[in-house]
C-alpha cells in the first residue's frame, strides 16, 4: 500500500470522525434547549407559586387584589357554599392556585411514567375534594390561567373520577 492510500484512507477517518462529531454536538445542543425550557416552566411556575403563597398568607395583599380583579362577589358566593368567610375563600383559593401551579409544573416537566402516574393519582384525589373542586371548575381566573394541555388533563381525570364515583355509590331504597 502506498502512502496516497494510507492518506486517502486517514481522511475518510478524520471526515467521519468530523461528521460523528458534528452529530453529537447537535444532538447536545437539542438536549441543552430542551432542559433550558424545562427549567424555564419550573422558574415560572415558582414564581407563581410564591405569589398565591404570598397571597394566601397576607390578608392585605388579598384584600387589594379581591377587589382589584373584582372577585369579592365570586368569594362571598363560594364562601356561602363552603360555609366559610368570603376571605377564607379567598385565602383557599389562593393555597389551592399554589398546588395547581406546582401540579402545573409536574406536568410539563415529567417525562417518567411513574413520575406522571403520582401526579395523576394526585389529581384525581385532591382535585376531588370540594374545597379544592369548587375552585377548579368555577373560578374566573383558574383555568385561564393554565395552560390548555393542563388544564384538559385535570379535566379529563376528574370526569373518570366522577363516573367511577357514579358507577360505585349504589342507590339505596327507601325505606318504609
Amino acid at each position: 500500500m502506498n502512502w496516497e492510500a494510507i492518506s486517502a484512507i486517514g481522511q475518510l477517518v478524520g471526515a467521519g470522525a468530523v461528521v460523528a462529531t458534528l452529530i453529537y454536538l447537535a444532538v447536545q445542543v437539542r438536549h441543552a434547549k430542551l432542559a433550558a425550557a424545562d427549567n424555564n416552566r419550573l422558574v415560572r411556575a415558582q414564581g407563581v407559586r410564591e405569589y398565591f403563597l404570598q397571597a394566601t398568607t397576607c390578608s392585605e395583599m388579598r384584600a387589594a387584589n379581591n377587589k382589584a380583579w373584582g372577585m369579592e362577589a365570586f368569594y362571598e358566593q363560594v364562601g356561602e357554599q363552603l360555609e366559610i368567610t368570603a376571605d377564607e375563600a379567598s385565602m383557599l383559593e389562593n393555597c389551592n392556585a399554589y398546588w395547581f401551579w406546582l401540579h402545573w409544573g409536574q406536568f410539563t416537566s415529567t417525562t417518567e411514567e411513574r413520575d406522571l402516574a403520582e401526579l395523576k393519582h394526585m389529581v384525581r384525589k385532591f382535585y376531588s375534594a370540594p374545597c379544592v373542586r369548587i375552585f377548579w371548575d368555577t373560578s374566573p381566573i383558574i383555568k385561564p390561567m393554565m395552560d390548555a394541555p393542563f388544564v384538559e388533563f385535570v379535566d379529563e381525570l376528574l370526569r373518570v373520577e366522577d363516573a367511577q364515583a357514579r358507577a360505585s355509590s349504589t342507590p339505596v331504597a327507601p325505606t318504609s
